[in-house]
């Protein structure tokens, strides 16, 4: 492998960890830049269920459907400090790793040029930072409590494993990649995708077959004793993984949805890298030799690992733009293996070049890359910490002080938000259309509704039917939403109202 880099000075050294401790500080500073305790649905989640980790807290949980190892993540950093800032923090460093961790693989499979790029765009493109274009819509990457971002850095650092073992080759280091890749599965169910695909790297293993049963053995020793919960608590090992699934919905979207959000991911300069690579892969695929044999590059190891890291990507994208329901997010997997091929496209046309053309191909470079990192100095426009306060924390707040603490919230839009705000029971409505009404008409206990005025995503329960319903009373009122309280005793003698036409 390419990348062994034996000086006989201290200054390259010390040149190299500089600019790693520069990746990481910069790209920690901004992702975790606008620290807030505003946080919304999937990532108070994540918050909501490290409480009942942590905490034992019981009014409600999503560990039945949702992937562990974040929250569980969170629950360990709550028992040091136990704030959400300290999630937000931990979040970020996490985050800030991956591209330290692509550095360090990307120069073991395409040398130290190649990898200082791709390592670059990891850290400071807009969309991995978390600034995104005019109308581009999407959960913030940089310094969200989301798993995404940190199910990256996890497959990244399986990717140094295997090419540290693949090195030095034993059944223990085989282990360890496997091991990561069940944890990177933990972190975010989708992971199991590109998890498939990063074992493939056994393949070039002398001895393939044992390097497989190693890989598998440390994959299984990280997501065994998860299955067995499961099992446990569930009555199937699998059980987690099938409620995560059957609860994942929402808009179809074309299956061009990543290829025309693409760019916008991945910015302009990423898709010029990867122009760059074909065309030198093409030429030095069918170059010809001195003595005028075609030069198969499949037959290197160089070659193969593009050809890896091109199936990786195109296996992971093809993947997610099967599935019906689409966000940019979904596919940040393919990021490890899109930007190092764009920073192998680069550094062979610069390479190839005469040296006065090299310095200007550089500097031409390095302007190009000032600008597309521009846009996430965004980030320091706002204060360092983004003391906004949402509706939901403020009717949450309200009923925290109004009701009594086993007053039960029954809603259909935010539950793990409320959930998470106060320690009240929330019960969620998931049911839609007439099936939505007769719940309404039949919920098992007194409590409050949480019913929204409609707006672009929520609809439903129309406000005017709950008002004409017996059941229901006003209790206050917030501009998004409406605060009712529920009392079951009316069915006993007044005759319920029917879902409107």
């Amino acid at each position: 492998m390419t990348g062994n880099w034996d000086s006989r000075t201290n200054k390259p050294l010390i040149l190299e960890w500089t600019f790693v401790v520069f990746l990481l500080g910069a790209g920690f500073l901004l992702r975790v830049w606008g620290l807030s305790r505003l946080h919304f649905w999937d990532e108070a989640v994540y918050l909501q269920d490290a409480e009942v980790i942590c905490c034992g807290k019981i009014n409600y949980s999503e560990l039945g459907s949702r992937p562990p190892l974040l929250s569980l993540f969170f629950a360990v950093v709550f028992l040091v400090w136990h704030h959400v800032y300290a999630a937000c923090i931990a979040t970020a460093l996490l985050n800030a790793l991956g591209p330290v961790f692509l550095y360090f693989s990307g120069r073991m499979m395409a040398g130290r040029a190649a990898a200082v790029l791709a390592s670059l765009l990891l850290a400071f493109s807009p969309y991995f930072v978390g600034v995104f274009p005019l109308g581009f819509v999407s959960d913030d990457t940089g310094n969200s409590l989301l798993s995404d971002s940190p199910a990256l850095t996890l497959l990244i650092v399986a990717l140094l494993l295997f090419l540290l073992a693949l090195r030095h080759q034993t059944d223990l280091r085989f282990a360890w990649p496997g091991f990561v890749l069940g944890l990177a599965v933990l972190m975010r169910f989708g992971s199991l995708s590109s998890a498939g695909l990063l074992a493939l790297l056994v393949l070039f293993a002398d001895r393939w077959w044992r390097a497989a049963l190693a890989c598998g053995a440390g994959f299984m020793a990280s997501i065994g004793p998860y299955l067995c919960w499961s099992r446990f608590h569930y009555g199937r090992f699998l059980a987690t993984f099938q409620s995560g699934w059957e609860h994942f919905a929402g808009p179809g979207e074309s299956p061009l949805f990543y290829l025309e959000k693409f760019v916008q991911m991945f910015s302009w300069i990423t898709v010029v890298g990867l122009v760059l690579w074909v065309i030198h892969w093409i030429q030095r695929r069918w170059r010809h030799t001195d003595g005028g044999v075609v030069e198969n590059s499949w037959a290197n190891e160089k070659g193969s690992l593009e050809v890896f890291l091109l199936s990786w990507a195109a296996g992971v994208f093809a993947f997610f733009s099967a599935l019906h329901h689409k966000e940019p997010r979904y596919v940040m997997p393919i990021a490890a293996p899109v930007l190092l091929l764009a920073g192998i496209g680069f550094t062979a046309v610069l390479q190839s070049l005469k040296a006065r053309a090299r310095v200007a191909g550089s500097v031409l470079l390095a302007f190009a890359l000032t600008y597309t990192f521009a846009p996430a100095l965004q980030r320091f426009e706002s204060p360092f910490i983004d003391d906004e306060v949402s509706e939901e924390m403020k009717v949450s707040d309200f009923l925290s002080k109004s009701v009594p603490g086993d007053t039960v919230l029954y809603t259909n839009f935010n539950y793990p938000v409320f959930a998470y705000y106060t320690n009240l029971p929330v019960r969620r409505i998931l049911k839609t259309g007439p099936a939505l009404y007769d719940t309404l008409n039949h919920l098992p206990g007194d409590g409050i509704l949480i019913a929204y005025r409609p707006n672009d995503v929520v609809h439903e329960p129309q406000l005017n039917w709950l008002d004409s319903n017996p059941h229901f009373h006003r209790f206050h009122e917030f501009p998004s939403l409406v605060l009712y309280e529920y009392r079951v005793r009316e069915t006993e003698t007044t005759h319920l109202s029917s879902a409107p036409p």
